[in-house]
């Protein structure tokens, strides 16, 4: 190891270039902060380079491959095909495309970009070493942006999600445990490009509507819904896993296995504990409203810190903290933060279920709005829901749960109404067009009071709740 002669002067360090880093790096040195980011493997991290695009590359194949069944009723003639190594070359084409836009865009904010591995020295020093260079740099200010990681198994048949997509070749077979966003994307784009999907989940943690629909899409699907206990893992030239249910053994057996398993924040090589930053048991770093940890001068943003691996919340966590660094007053209010599932069709979830709202001692009033009453998803074949759920004293918007073609897009819109704080009136007014998904926002808000246009009264009287 060659250590530098001096060290080096810097103002403000972000560690890290995932979601959290490179956004908290470009907004503060929009702000006038001269910023060092440091990032030990590659700009956009895991998520970019090996998780949440990847994947979204795989589940836009697949929805596509999925709406082929449809072309046939539209008069095209089409024998689909899929070479999942063009998918892979696509795949990587695309993760190479957006890293380069995120080296980009560092260089064109003046942002000092130095690849290496950074451990704290002193609560006002860096390490960073980079084969057999190391040097020094003293800071003003440090923001921890490291990001977590999935556990790795020692059999090579055991895949993370991380490894799960950088598979090369489509298996025949896929055994799959969990019960998260994750496992829900994975079963059903590996089975829509042609992979027998075993999933092994008990329950969704979704609103309970959402959780029925799913369970009758996987069924559609001929996705395999196993329920029970694991019991077992083993590894020989395939992985079998056993599962118990009711003292009934069954086996299930796959070229790979896929096991979510919670992500681990990648702090303990960073040295927190010989400058006295306060960890908590599992790794992350207790911080304040604008990621303040327990040093004045030292903060944290994304997964390292509690809440959810989201890279929503990590790129808003890396505003805020960034425009606090810069002398700003940024809102500390926790915003609404979606749960988006790229299933078949796609799940969007934000604000509050039916029973969270009742357990938060709201008087619920809940109204759904079935998609196969609305133009737009008719004329393309899809199906799905839009559930409400308002306050019946106030009328006040509580939480909205979609399933259906759309959603995601109409994800901005419902976090926009409950950050409003609109009521029932407010998402009533505005006129939408025609024919499109929108109006199902509306229609939904409309059969709270019986009122949807295109629902006949007893379907209203069966979907609403006051």
């Amino acid at each position: 190891m060659v250590v530098g002669e001096l060290t080096q002067e810097r103002d403000l360090l972000i560690l890290g270039g995932g979601p959290a880093g490179y956004t908290a790096a470009i907004r503060a040195s929009q702000l006038g902060r001269k910023v060092t980011l440091i990032e030990q493997a590659q700009l956009g991290g895991l998520c970019l380079n090996k998780g949440c695009i990847p994947s979204k590359v795989v589940a836009h194949a697949a929805e596509v491959k999925q709406q082929m069944n449809h072309l046939t009723a539209l008069g095209f003639s089409i024998e689909p095909t899929h070479d999942f190594n063009q998918l892979v070359k696509y795949r990587d084409g695309i993760v190479h495309q957006l890293r380069t836009g995120v080296e980009a865009l560092c260089q064109a904010n003046a942002i000092e970009y130095i690849q290496g591995t950074a451990s704290f020295l002193a609560d006002d020093r860096i390490g960073v070493e980079q084969g057999h260079q190391f040097d020094t740099y003293r800071f003003n200010d440090v923001v921890i942006a490291t990001g977590s990681h999935s556990l790795q198994q020692t059999s090579p048949l055991i895949l993370n999600a991380e490894q799960l997509y950088q598979l090369t070749d489509l298996p025949d077979r896929l055994v799959i445990i969990g019960q998260d966003y994750i496992t829900i994307e994975a079963a059903m784009s590996f089975q829509a490009l042609g992979t027998q999907v075993t999933l092994i989940a008990d329950a969704f943690q979704l609103d309970p509507s959402l959780d029925k629909e799913l369970r009758r899409l996987f069924k559609k699907q001929k996705i395999r819904l196993v329920t029970g206990i694991v019991t077992a893992i083993e590894t020989t030239d395939e992985v079998t896993v056993t599962v118990v249910k009711e003292g009934q053994e069954t086996t299930w057996t796959a070229p790979f296995l896929f096991h979510s398993l919670p992500r681990i924040p990648n702090t303990l090589e960073l040295g927190l504990e010989r400058i006295g930053v306060t960890m908590a048991e599992d790794g992350t770093i207790p911080v304040g409203p604008f990621g303040q940890t327990s040093r004045p001068h030292i903060y944290a943003i994304g997964d390292v810190t509690p809440g959810p691996s989201l890279a929503t919340r990590a790129i808003h966590e890396a505003k805020r903290t960034a425009e606090q660094l810069a002398g700003q007053s940024p809102d500390p209010t926790m915003p609404y933060y979606p749960t988006v599932i790229r299933s078949l069709p796609p799940i969007i979830s934000i604000g509050l279920t039916e029973q969270a709202a009742t357990d938060a001692g709201h008087a619920v009033r809940v109204g759904q709005f079935a998609l196969n009453a609305n133009g737009a998803t008719t004329i393309e074949a899809g199906s799905g829901f839009v559930k409400v759920v308002t306050d019946a004293t106030t009328s006040l918007l509580l939480g909205v749960h979609m399933i259906g073609e759309g959603s995601i897009e109409l994800a901005g819109t419902f976090a926009q109404a409950l950050e409003m704080a609109a009521k029932e009136e407010d998402v009533r007014f505005p006129v939408m067009p025609h024919p499109s998904r929108n109006e199902a926002w509306t229609e939904a808000i409309e059969s709270l009071v019986g009122q949807a246009i295109h629902l006949s009264p007893r379907q209203q009287a069966i979907l609403t709740k006051s």
